[in-house]
């Protein structure tokens, strides 16, 4: 009797819950804000349209002579590579990785090349963080033209077996002989270029002078080593070109 009596209380119980769940009313909340409809200024659009920063679309050009070069490089390089290797996958990132600096040499090379040979710097200075010591200094170079015994500082410098500086002398010394002849218009803040076409009229010692200016610039400039042979015939050569004047 008991057992019948839960049954029926428990079921009571569950029925009442169901009940009361299913009695609930789901309310509905309505948002009550005013909405206000955006417009679109087309004029504004046509605006922003006509500026560069809303513009999106990529022109597409035809690559520079130096773009295809640079192309072909790597083509090349990515051709031999896969002809050595059957797997190029590690030699492709070093590689990458060389490509991406190589412009970046060449560049400092250029620079290098520019600096050592027109502006006439002493590289070798330069890389060392040496003080330059020039034998004789650039500022010099009116007072030996215009005051001092050029063929005498020659003799000198060739005793004491200088002959980089005996170049020096000799090529002072034919500056002023063209400077004397009124030949060139000698001047301080000239460079050796400049007296070179100042004499491209002259067929007669155009070259010749060419010639010497250029092997003076590698000479003291260049930092190119001239021995007593070598001296010599730079030597008869300048005579040459100075008896001419």
């Amino acid at each position: 009797m008991l057992k019948y009596l839960f049954f029926y209380i428990a079921f009571f119980l569950l029925s009442f819950q169901m009940f009361l769940q299913t009695s609930e009313k789901k309310k509905v909340q309505f948002d009550t804000e005013f909405i206000e409809l955006k417009k679109f200024d087309n004029k504004k659009i046509e605006a922003y349209k006509k500026q560069d920063a809303f513009i999106y679309i990529v022109e597409k050009r035809e690559p520079t002579v130096i773009e295809k070069v640079w192309n072909w490089f790597k083509r090349t390089i990515k051709k031999v590579l896969s002809y050595l290797f059957d797997d190029i996958s590690p030699a492709m990132g070093f590689l990458k990785w060389v490509l991406k600096i190589l412009p970046y040499i060449i560049a400092g090379l250029v620079l290098f090349l520019i600096i050592k040979f027109f502006l006439k710097v002493n590289a070798r200075n330069i890389i060392d963080g040496k003080k330059a010591t020039a034998m004789v200094s650039l500022s010099d170079e009116e007072t030996l033209i215009k005051e001092k015994d050029l063929p005498a500082l020659i003799k000198i410098a060739i005793t004491d077996g200088n002959f980089k500086l005996a170049t020096r002398y000799y090529y002072l010394l034919l500056l002023k002989k063209l400077s004397e002849k009124e030949l060139i218009f000698w001047q301080q803040e000239k460079t050796n270029e400049d007296y070179i076409k100042e004499l491209a009229s002259n067929k007669n010692l155009y070259k010749e002078f060419e010639t010497l200016t250029h092997l003076y610039d590698y000479v003291w400039y260049g930092e190119f080593l001239i021995n007593k042979e070598k001296f010599l015939k730079a030597e008869i050569n300048f005579k040459k070109m100075i008896a001419k004047i």
